[in-house]
C-alpha cells in the first residue's frame, strides 16, 4: 500500500514540473554557427547585417479566443421560403495574443547573444 501511495506521490509531484524557460533553452545556442540555428528554429521572420553583425529575429506567437461571441436571435427573415429566425452577434470575441520575439546577435557566423522582448517570454 505504501508503495502505490508513493508512486501517486512521485506522478503528482512530476505533474507539477515545468520545463527548461525559454531563455535557458535559448541560451543553449550561444556559440554554436548560424546554419545550426537556422536547422533548429527555421527561417528567421526578418533578418539584418550591419557592420558584420547579423541580427536574427524569430516570432513566438500565440493566441487563444478568451471569451466567446454571444448571439441574439431576431427575426423573422423572409426569403420567399418562409419566415425564420435569425442571429446576430452582440458581444464581440475577446482574442487575447500572447508573443515574444527572440532576437540573435551573431558576429563570423556563431551566435554570441540573445535578447527575448515580449509578453510570453517565460
Amino acid at each position: 500500500m505504501r508503495l502505490i501511495y508513493a508512486l501517486g506521490l512521485t506522478l503528482a509531484l512530476a505533474g507539477c514540473a515545468t520545463g527548461p524557460s525559454l531563455e535557458s533553452q535559448m541560451a543553449a545556442y550561444i556559440g554554436t554557427p548560424e546554419t545550426v540555428l537556422v536547422q533548429k528554429l527555421g527561417v528567421p521572420a526578418r533578418q539584418i547585417t550591419v557592420n558584420n553583425v547579423s541580427y536574427l529575429a524569430y516570432e513566438l506567437r500565440n493566441q487563444a479566443q478568451v471569451q466567446p461571441g454571444g448571439y441574439a436571435w431576431g427575426g423573422p427573415y423572409w426569403d420567399g421560403w418562409g419566415p425564420y429566425p435569425y442571429a446576430r452577434p452582440i458581444v464581440p470575441q475577446n482574442v487575447r495574443v500572447w508573443s515574444c520575439e527572440v532576437t540573435f546577435l551573431l558576429t563570423q557566423g556563431k551566435v554570441q547573444s540573445f535578447t527575448l522582448r515580449g509578453n510570453d517570454c517565460q
